[in-house]
């Protein structure tokens, strides 16, 4: 019996971190859509590096930070997904990784040219202390 009620507390746990990482994505301030307007909820951080990650689906109004979770042996077993807004008449610039006026930014339909140049060097560990 202790065994049963062992294994489903593992369950139990088990969802609750799922579900948990996946209310990550797409949660917004109240009133955001006076802000970005309409979203569309397309972009996902499936198979994507740690970085953040302009959405053109979006015009760049919103953008994302993906963050693979490895387990003891350095698998990713899930990836945490986070999604924000820039302000008021900004867009999210993938060069400088900032929301930043449309005149003065990267262009938003080249953001996903530059995820990978971008995003290279995070989660990277200096050795030289």
């Amino acid at each position: 019996m202790a065994h049963t009620s062992s294994l489903a507390l593992l369950l139990a746990v088990a969802c609750l971190a799922g579900v948990a990482t996946s209310r990550m994505a797409w949660v917004f301030p109240a009133d955001y859509e006076f802000v970005v307007g309409q979203v569309v909820q397309q972009f996902t951080c499936e198979g994507r590096p740690y970085g953040y990650y302009a959405d053109v689906d979006n015009a760049c109004r919103v953008f994302h930070i993906c963050l693979p979770i490895p387990d003891n042996s350095g698998q990713v077993v899930q990836t945490a997904h986070f999604s924000f807004i820039c302000g008021n008449q900004t867009i999210f610039d993938q060069e400088t990784l900032t929301c930043n006026h449309p005149e003065y930014a990267f262009p938003c339909e080249q953001a996903p040219t530059l995820y990978d140049s971008r995003n290279a060097l995070f989660g990277l560990v200096d050795q030289e202390f």
